[in-house]
């Protein structure tokens, strides 16, 4: 076990073989992730893993208490609703690239989607009512895509592929997304018996999440299909 890869794990980085191929490379070498698995333990945490060949993460160790179930219904509810602009983004990728799945290895190069965006109204419209951090209305389409993807990437979504060419590609954290957002599509309704008032999110909170929710299925369209 390398003491950088250990150290991405802590600092919260979800390691793919995409944003981080080394640290990816030391956790899939054999016995090295049951032995960061072990280590972690001694904190209370472990090694989770998106699927079978996805991106390592550390989780708590078991959620036991009471009130710690509580408070993981509440966060996630409000994760939803925290995370509007990021669903935001990424349906605007998905309306403006042709095919677009949103998982892990696939390419996003900026000229392409800009391109997109630039032939219809609508996707003008839907890029200049988001709110990225840093952008200023003035700004050309161009310069806001890019920002946005700048954004994504500095969140863990995206990588830079190829800096000449503007090219990013999508990191393995995309999988989390994904799997909370599902799970509070399907499941809002039970994760508490209490309304969604008294875990503290209100009716613009709400109202928000039915979009989100709305979002997240057209994300999920293209896999659906196939």
């Amino acid at each position: 076990m390398k003491p950088d890869t250990l150290k991405e794990l802590l600092a919260g980085n979800f390691i793919c073989q995409f944003a981080f191929p080394e640290a990816y490379e030391d956790l899939t070498a054999a016995g090295d992730s049951e032995r960061v698995d072990a280590w972690l333990a001694g904190i209370d945490r472990r090694l989770a893993r998106l699927g079978e060949d996805g991106a390592f993460y550390v989780a708590p160790l078991q959620v036991h208490r009471n009130e710690d179930v509580s408070k993981v219904r509440a966060d996630l509810i409000r994760f939803r609703d925290s995370y509007g602009l990021l669903t935001q983004m990424l349906n605007l990728v998905r309306l403006a690239k042709e095919g677009f799945r949103g998982v892990p290895g696939e390419y996003v190069q900026l000229a392409e989607i800009v391109l997109r965006v630039n032939e219809d109204s609508t996707l003008v419209a839907q890029l200049r009512e988001l709110r990225i951090p840093g952008a200023d209305s003035r700004w050309s389409n161009h310069d806001l895509m890019r920002r946005m993807l700048e954004k994504l990437k500095a969140d863990g979504y995206l990588v830079l592929s190829n800096e000449a060419s503007e090219i990013y590609q999508i990191a393995g954290k995309i999988d989390h997304l994904h799997a909370v957002l599902q799970y509070l599509v399907e499941n809002v309704p039970e994760l508490s018996e209490a309304p969604l008032e008294e875990l503290g999110v209100g009716e613009e909170g709400q109202n928000k999440a039915i979009e989100q929710s709305d979002l997240l299925r057209n994300l999920g369209q293209d896999d659906e299909r196939e």
